[in-house]
């Protein structure tokens, strides 16, 4: 009996095998790689990702109309600034996918997302894997990590819209007698999650309703009655029908994310209806920077209407990548220079660090309301 082969003998008859037949077999057509988008070293390509279709709220109207108007503004600038907007049609699956296809395959600069999102560790390591400059114009936690992170908060903490609404009740009624009223939405529990924690730091039991817009009137409507204090989280449509029941004594408290057009009837009801938002866009402008803030609010109501908070942020999030662009447009750069300084918008002054990526000046918030029947929101 021969003796068995070596275990080099074994592999070089594999290889042979392998050789031959490859040699055999018809060579695949070649494929030719998809192009990478050409990038203009002289331009800052910036993507909004905003819901301009759909049921979420609020919607990317007001945001798109100051986003174009910053981009008219300054079409002759250095940096260019390329301005994309990508329709996610309120849903958080588009939002992940659009936001990852941006910075990978259309290499994006940065991003600035302008729709609700749940922003968890998932998402926040979605972003960290894009690495560019992520700019979110809608309430979300600090979302600093360690060496600071990609993610910048433009608009209001919502722990930082639950101490200003809730200091504002206290002095008004007993907190134990409030009410936070919910629906299931993504921006509408991240609020209520903000009251509760807020209220229960200050000792109170809050009384929590959670309803669905077809049974939302029929469940609120007995409340409004006895309750002096209502905190409504989250868009404002599913409660419209009930608020306008309730009567003189009963202060009501809206979201961050009402559109001025969502409660426009409620400038003849008898209660107090408020909301938080920018002193700067609700009052005339005074104070620092007086000229660009004047000519954003006077501009933008030429064009659309009276502007949102919400929509002075997505224009000051233009306004602070081109800034931080001013030395060059590599992301990391970029990134590092907001992280490192202070910027003052036409919705507020921002301020920036390692620690802090939360950056709107919580003492530039206020309660608005309206005044009168055809009068814009002003502060209260």
């Amino acid at each position: 009996m021969g003796r068995a082969p070596s275990t080099a003998a074994l592999v070089t008859r594999a290889l042979a095998l392998v050789l031959f037949l490859g040699a055999c077999t018809v060579a695949n057509p070649s494929v030719t790689a998809t192009p990478t988008p050409t990038r203009d070293p002289n331009a800052l390509n910036v993507t909004a990702l905003l819901d301009l279709s759909g049921s979420r709220a609020p919607g990317g109207a007001p945001q798109r109309d100051a986003l174009q108007l910053w981009a008219d503004q300054h079409a002759s600038g250095s940096p260019r600034v390329k301005l994309k907007i990508t329709d996610v049609a309120s849903s958080p699956s588009k939002t992940a996918l659009e936001l990852r296809r941006e910075a990978v395959e259309a290499r994006a600069d940065a991003i600035i997302v302008g729709v609700s999102v749940d922003y968890d560790e998932a998402f926040a390591n979605l972003i960290q894997l894009a690495q560019v400059p992520v700019l979110f114009t809608l309430p979300i936690p600090e979302p600093a990590t360690r060496g600071g992170g990609w993610t910048f908060a433009l608009a209001p903490t919502p722990a930082q819209l639950a101490r200003v609404v809730l200091d504002d009740a206290a002095q008004r009624s007993v907190l134990s007698l409030g009410l936070v009223v919910s629906d299931e939405s993504t921006s509408a529990v991240v609020e209520r999650i903000a009251l509760v924690k807020d209220l229960t730091r200050r000792q109170v039991t809050p009384s929590v309703v959670t309803v669905m817009a077809p049974d939302a009137t029929q469940k609120i409507r007995p409340l409004l009655a006895t309750t002096p204090l209502v905190f409504f989280a989250g868009a404002p449509r599913a409660y419209l029908e009930a608020a306008r029941t309730v009567t003189t004594g009963t202060t009501l408290y809206f979201s961050y994310f009402c559109d001025f057009g969502d409660i426009a009837d409620l400038r003849d009801a008898a209660a107090l209806a408020a909301w938080p938002g920018s002193r700067w866009i609700a009052a005339s402008a005074t104070g620092t920077n007086t000229a660009t803030r004047a000519t954003f609010v006077q501009t933008y109501t030429d064009r659309a209407g009276p502007p949102t908070s919400v929509a002075a942020s997505a224009y000051d999030a233009l306004a602070l990548l081109s800034s931080a662009a001013e030395k060059g447009i590599e992301p990391t750069g970029v990134r590092d220079r907001l992280q490192s300084g202070t910027f003052t918008g036409v919705a507020t002054t921002y301020t920036f660090s390692q620690s802090q990526h939360a950056g709107f000046n919580a003492g530039d918030l206020a309660l608005l309301r309206y005044v009168g029947p055809r009068t814009s929101p002003a502060l209260r």
